[in-house]
C-alpha cells in the first residue's frame, strides 16, 4: 500500500472540480450514444440517430434522443427483428420490454485518504487469450462479453499456474471519459485483493492517457458498490439497461451475464 500526500485543500479543489466535469459531461447521460457516435464508431454500424457495436464486441445499441420517434424507427431497421439492449428511461411504444437492470454509474473522483492500492504488474491480454476470458466470464458473470469484446482496449489480466485468475478492461468511451469494465475474479481467487489491484492499474492508465475513469455496477450488487467507493468512485446517477424487441419481431430469451 502506497501513500499519495495530498492536502485537505488540494483534495477538495479536486473534488469540486469532478463535481463541475460530471455535472457538466451531458456525455455520461447517454453514454453508449456518446461512444459509439465518436471513440468506438469504428466498431459499430448503425446511422446518425441509431447505432449498435457490432454484434462479437457487444450487444449495447444506443439512440440519439429517445423522444425522437424517428430514432426507434432506425433502430428497429438495424436490429432487423433481433432483441437490443440499451440504457433508456423507458420502453418506447411499439417496443417490448423482455428485462430491466438497473445500474449505478460511478466515477472515480479520489482515493479516500490519498491511499493508492499498489497495483501489480498485470499481464496484457491478447485475442489468442479470448478462450480464457470467455471460460472466466462464463464462471464469474460480470455482464455482457463477447469473442471481439477484447477490441474495446485495455484488457489485462492475472494468471495463477496458467489459469486466469482475474481480469479487466474498457469497455465505452464516451467523450473523454473511459469505462472499466469485465472486472471479475475467479471463485477460487476471491479474498486476494485483485479485483481492487486490477481497477486501480486501468485507473492509472486511463488518467495516464489523458482521460477520466468511470464505470457501471448492478444496483442490486451491494458488495460491487462498497468496493468502487473504496476504491476512490462515487455515484453520478442511477440509469436503467432495457432488453426491447420490436412488436412482432419473434420471441425473445434473454441471456444471463
Amino acid at each position: 500500500m502506497s501513500e499519495i500526500p495530498h492536502s485537505p485543500v488540494q483534495m477538495n479543489h479536486h473534488a469540486a472540480a469532478l463535481d463541475d466535469v460530471a455535472r457538466g459531461s451531458s456525455v455520461l447521460d447517454n453514454p453508449v450514444w456518446s461512444a459509439l457516435a465518436g471513440v468506438d464508431r469504428r466498431l459499430s454500424e448503425g446511422g446518425e440517430k441509431a447505432r449498435r457495436y457490432r454484434p462479437s464486441v457487444s450487444p449495447f445499441s444506443a439512440v440519439s434522443d429517445e423522444n425522437d420517434p424517428g430514432v426507434w424507427e432506425e433502430l428497429a431497421d438495424l436490429a432487423v427483428g433481433e432483441p437490443v439492449w440499451i440504457m433508456a428511461s423507458r420502453a418506447p411504444a411499439g417496443w417490448i420490454e423482455e428485462q430491466t437492470v438497473p445500474l449505478v454509474q460511478m466515477i472515480y473522483a479520489e482515493v479516500p485518504e490519498g491511499h493508492l492500492p499498489c497495483a501489480r504488474e498485470f499481464t496484457p491480454l491478447e485475442p489468442a487469450d479470448v478462450p480464457d476470458m470467455l471460460a472466466l466470464v462464463e464462471q464469474t458473470k460480470p455482464g455482457p462479453f463477447a469473442p471481439s469484446t477484447i477490441e474495446l482496449g485495455g484488457y489485462r489480466g492475472w494468471w495463477v499456474d496458467g489459469e486466469l485468475a482475474c481480469m479487466g478492461g474498457e469497455r465505452m468511451h464516451p467523450g473523454n471519459w473511459t469505462e472499466i469494465s469485465g472486472v471479475c475474479t475467479a471463485p477460487t481467487r476471491r479474498g486476494q485483493g485483485l479485483a481492487g489491484e486490477i481497477v486501480m492499474s486501468l485507473v492509472k492508465d486511463i488518467q495516464a492517457a489523458g482521460r477520466r475513469p468511470f464505470l457501471h455496477v448492478a444496483a442490486a450488487n451491494s458488495g460491487a458498490r462498497r468496493l468502487y467507493e473504496k476504491l476512490g468512485f462515487r455515484e453520478r446517477a442511477s440509469l436503467t439497461v432495457r432488453a426491447l424487441r420490436e412488436h412482432g419481431s419473434g420471441c425473445f430469451e434473454p441471456g444471463g451475464g
